[in-house]
């Protein structure tokens, strides 16, 4: 009994002490700064497709500085600041951005890397309680159908509020309320943010309690008639809804093996547009359902890395990206970055293999290839029956702080609504990022 008691007093004493030297002031002392140099270059051939966006003909590079400030933890609070600021180098020759018609895109100046400005990408407070986290103001969300993109010098964000818990043995519940999707061209374009007068709301779960297998899941629905107006590949000018199932098993055999698949969907309340066409009524998805699947099978042999996959699109309709983004669950592709598997009546095949050819150097080989149904083409407005996409990934760390990525892509396309010949594009963008 008295060594219970002292015991006692010694964890009281200590509590105490810790809780005297919680002072907000330490609080905002001991927070931490970091931040980010982010210079990327991309430059492509032309094609006379639009299908690549974007990507056309690109001949672009920009850096940006993103300084972040996190207050130390105050009876479980902390704020998080972040500010971005990016530069064109203007390296284009010409910046004129059209976007419909035949030559969309076919400027040298691709908008996503050549912004200029600055914003206010992260203020949040956020409080955490045993393996819960919660987040109210401006932040980052990167879950499969809810994303910020990594992709280029800034980044989008989002007001929202987020719940995060590990709670429950072997499971992660994510929930999400969404007033804003902030975009990264908002600093110079009041345009490029969505306010949802009726917030979007989502909830994704992961569980691994089975050994061997993960599930997860994630459901989005964005209730208010402004849709995704903005968003690429596809978009809608009203509510929807849109969820994925997806299960990995890793195999009970002597080398590294796991299959995998995945089932989405989609259900539009309003027209689907598409993209340069959407003013034309014949050129529009119409309402419903849309669904899609894939199956993929990877694993290790000795040293390398290898994944198959396959994935099929239904004729209904093009599957709408995501909020933010192009769906991050899509790995069943062979990690291409220039081409979409998401439309009308598509499928893909797709081969990746990492090898481990040089020292710390990271290596990726990818190849993919589309078939797509005439239905599918008259539905979705894109023609990418017969195309393909061969990739090279190389990543590799300078430093601890500094790193460097190439991403070389050779595209072949069969586009039936392209105006000319010159269907082939080369492509290679240079990513270098500092960690401060």
């Amino acid at each position: 009994m008295k060594l219970r008691t002292l015991s006692l007093m010694a964890i009281l004493a200590l509590n105490s002490q810790v809780m005297a030297s919680d002072s907000l002031a330490e609080a905002l002392t001991n927070g931490k700064v970091s931040g980010e140099v982010r210079l990327f270059t991309e430059m492509a051939s032309n094609v006379d497709s639009t299908l690549v966006g974007p990507f056309r003909n690109a001949n672009s590079s920009a850096v940006a500085l993103q300084l972040n400030y996190s207050t130390g933890a105050y009876y479980g609070f902390k704020v998080n600041v972040g500010f971005q600021h990016g530069h064109s180098f203007d390296i284009e020759n010409d910046s004129g951005a059209v976007s419909s018609g035949a030559n969309a895109f076919a400027t040298e100046n691709d908008g996503r890397i050549t912004q200029d400005g600055s914003m206010l990408y992260i203020a949040n407070l956020q409080y955490n309680i045993a393996q819960t986290e919660f987040k109210v103001g401006r932040q980052g969300i990167v879950t499969p159908l809810i994303a910020v993109s990594n992709a280029n010098p800034m980044k989008d964000t989002f007001e929202a509020l987020s719940v995060v818990s590990k709670d429950l043995s072997n499971t992660e519940i994510r929930f999400y309320g969404i007033k804003k999707w902030i975009e990264r061209y908002s600093a110079t374009d009041e345009t490029r943010k969505t306010n949802f007068d009726d917030p979007t709301l989502s909830l994704y779960v992961k569980n691994t309690s089975i050994p061997n297998l993960t599930l997860e899941g994630q459901y989005l629905a964005v209730r208010d008639d402004i849709g995704n107006p903005k968003n690429a590949p596809r978009a809608t000018n009203d509510s929807y809804s849109t969820y994925f199932v997806q299960g990995d098993y890793k195999l009970p055999v002597d080398i590294p093996l796991s299959i995998g698949a995945y089932y989405a969907g989609t259900d539009y309340d309003g027209a689907v547009y598409i993209g340069a066409t959407a003013n034309d009524e014949n050129a529009r998805g119409g309402k419903g359902e849309t669904t899609l699947y894939g199956v993929k099978i990877g694993g290790k042999v000795f040293d390398t890395a290898f994944k198959l996959a396959y994935t099929k699109v239904s004729d209904d309709n093009s599957f709408l990206g995501a909020l933010g983004h192009t769906p991050h669950f899509f790995k069943y592709n062979g990690g291409q970055m220039f081409t979409d598997n998401i439309y009308a009546g598509q499928s893909s095949i797709s081969a990746m293999v990492i090898p481990k050819l040089i020292p710390g150097v990271f290596t990726l080989f990818a190849y993919s290839r589309y078939s797509q149904t005439d239905k599918g083409q008259v539905v979705s407005g894109v023609d990418m029956d017969g195309a393909s996409e061969i990739q090279a990934d190389l990543r590799y760390k300078i430093t601890k702080d500094l790193s460097a990525r190439l991403q070389l892509a050779h595209v072949e396309l069969d586009d039936s609504n392209a105006t000319g010949n010159d269907d082939t594009m080369n492509i290679a963008k240079l990513y270098l990022t500092y960690k401060f």
